[in-house]
């Protein structure tokens, strides 16, 4: 057998062949994210891998396809609900949206202790007209999350942060700032009785979505520890949203939730809500556009076995200084502010919202941000059935819509 004798390679060299490669593009040898305000090297191994999933996951998780769905009318939120567990949903999140709920008309036929179940109510009322229709197997299986100042239960919004077009080092940040406030006013044996569920949004940046998702595991495990305190359930639920979504050429609206659903499936969520891009039109959402959602998910599932592999950019040098440079950035935005009040630390984070959302706006403009369909490759002859509707706000500022800003 032949003994092959490989000679050392000095780091220069390296360099020329990434650069060569890389066509000698300027600036081809280091990342810069003008929004998020941190450099990478890509020749050079100068980071602490801060995140091991041994150390962070919470358990063996079995990723959900949920869905989402507002109560309003009772009726339709049970038909919704049926419809979408009979085309693969095992997780249903409802949202009451309005102060009296007949619980037993929109859990008609649903059997919760088969599938996972929350309920997102707004009052102590609510609480009490649902528990009187659960029985205690339903209660089992159900997450109950009351959003008031005397119960404890929460959802912190990570999604809404990055639908008004938040950083993403801001958008962790507040989620820190909302957990250490949580934890400061509540009682420790109040903490370990509590389930706390952390949303965030997938804006369709693959590598940065699934960044996210890791350094929020990271800060959140590292805040918690930090108390030496350790709440009953944590969940994280990935959301599919609108900001780069367009009525226009719909179709290709899948596309971009594949690889938004790639990205949650590989960061490991405990459940995710591929919402339909049609939720937001002035048309209601019809349901095949749910079961679109929904086979998102399924396919990628059941055909390319992404529910099968854990962490699967372990050992990737590169995205492992994205990972780290957003967990610095966002700890430091966090612990320097920590000690503000409710108001001027908000005054702090809307500022970096404002400047975020001014830059991806002009980079989009300007087609320095390329969205298929909407800015680039638009179709020619459109039948447009669907038209923006009544855009959500959070914070003060509408939920970024790419589409609407031409």
């Amino acid at each position: 057998m032949r003994n092959w004798e490989f000679s050392p390679v000095d780091l220069s060299t390296w360099r020329d062949k990434i650069n060569g490669e890389l066509n000698n593009k300027q600036g081809g040898l280091s990342y810069y994210d003008e929004i998020e305000g941190f450099e990478i090297s890509i020749a050079e191994k100068n980071y602490q891998e801060k995140y091991h999933s041994e150390e962070i996951e919470y358990g063996n998780i079995s990723t959900k396809n949920a869905v989402s769905i507002d109560v309003t009318n009772e009726k339709e939120a049970n038909e919704l609900a049926l419809y979408c567990l009979n085309y693969g949903a095992d997780a249903l999140f409802f949202h009451a949206k309005k102060q009296i709920i007949d619980w037993s008309i929109v859990l008609k036929n649903i059997e919760l202790i088969y599938i996972q179940s929350w309920f997102l109510l707004e009052s102590t009322e609510q609480e009490k007209s649902l528990n009187s229709v659960l029985d205690r197997a339903a209660l089992e299986h159900a997450t109950v999350v009351v959003m008031s100042e005397n119960n404890h239960r929460m959802v912190f919004p990570g999604f809404e942060m990055q639908q008004i077009g938040s950083p993403v080092f801001i958008e962790l940040s507040y989620l820190l700032y909302s957990l250490n406030n949580y934890i400061i006013d509540s009682e420790r044996s109040k903490i370990e009785e509590d389930s706390l569920i952390f949303t965030c949004g997938m804006s369709g940046n693959y590598f940065m979505d699934l960044a996210k998702i890791r350094a929020l595991k990271f800060l959140i495990t590292q805040l918690l520890d930090s108390y030496a305190v350790k709440p009953k359930k944590i969940e994280f639920h990935a959301h599919s949203g609108w900001t780069n979504k367009s009525l226009e050429d719909i179709d290709t609206n899948l596309l971009r939730q594949t690889t938004e659903i790639m990205a949650a499936y590989a960061g490991n969520v405990d459940a995710i809500f591929n919402n339909p891009s049609t939720k937001l039109s002035t048309n209601n959402t019809e349901l095949k556009d749910w079961r679109l959602s929904l086979n998102v998910i399924n396919l990628l599932k059941e055909e390319s076995y992404f529910d099968r592999v854990k962490n699967p950019l372990d050992g990737s040098h590169i995205f492992a200084q994205l990972v780290d440079g957003l967990i610095d950035k966002s700890w430091a935005f966090f612990t320097a502010h920590q000690e503000k009040n409710e108001f001027d630390f908000l005054e702090l984070t809307k500022n970096e919202i404002s400047s975020a959302r001014e830059i991806k706006i002009r980079k989009f403009v300007s087609n320095e941000i390329t969205k298929i369909g909407i800015n680039a490759f638009k179709l020619t002859q459109t039948k447009n059935d669907h038209f923006w509707g009544e855009i959500p706000s959070f914070l003060g500022f509408p939920y970024l819509i790419f589409e609407k800003e031409l």
